[in-house]
């Protein structure tokens, strides 16, 4: 059975009526009521912050990259500085109670790394190796303060070294502050 032009010229024709009469796939989901009602309170771009335990340790850097989503919600991509290490961070954010909510997971590890003190004490006395590996994470959850971008963190992590050694698990409350 041949096809005439005319005849595939109307198939098509149908075709695409027919898919643009689908709004379910062709509309952009509708933005939540409570995402709707609020004002975007980051945007695109990127956000440090400082990230203090107050044990006296230098305080940790956290960098974001935010992505605004059409549901009212972030994405985050970006990495925690340690002393030692860069983890790779990511996660997401949404207003809820008036709050900024940050949940993130970081991972990473460093390799060859000068030994530290807090990692020393972990071997048997004189059996510390000069350098060590390491490997682990953390877990953060992040309420701040939408006018400030300040406020506090929770952090459980933990951290594999050479010799199968645990440093961890941990878990820290800290005061987060937005750089400038």
């Amino acid at each position: 059975m041949k096809i005439s032009l005319q005849q595939a010229l109307r198939a098509a024709a149908f075709g695409v009526a027919l898919c643009a009469g689908l709004p379910a796939q062709a509309a952009p989901a509708a933005p939540t009521p409570q995402a709707a009602a609020a004002s975007p309170i980051l945007s695109a771009g990127e956000y440090r912050w400082t990230i203090d335990d107050g044990q006296g340790e230098p305080p940790y850097t956290l960098r974001l990259y935010v992505q605004p989503l059409p549901t009212g919600d972030y994405a985050l991509t970006g990495s925690l500085l340690l002393d030692d290490a860069e983890l790779g961070a990511s996660g997401s954010a949404r207003v809820r109670d008036g709050k900024l909510v940050l949940d993130l997971t970081a991972s990473g590890g460093v390799l060859q790394a000068p030994m530290e003190d807090s990692k020393r004490a972990l071997y048997p006395k004189g059996g510390a190796p000069a350098r060590v590996d390491s490997a682990g994470f953390a877990t953060m959850r992040a309420l701040l303060d939408p006018t400030t971008l300040g406020g506090v963190m929770q952090r459980y992590q933990t951290n594999v070294m050479t010799g199968h050694l645990v440093q961890g698990p941990m878990y820290a409350n800290s005061v987060i502050r937005r750089q400038p």
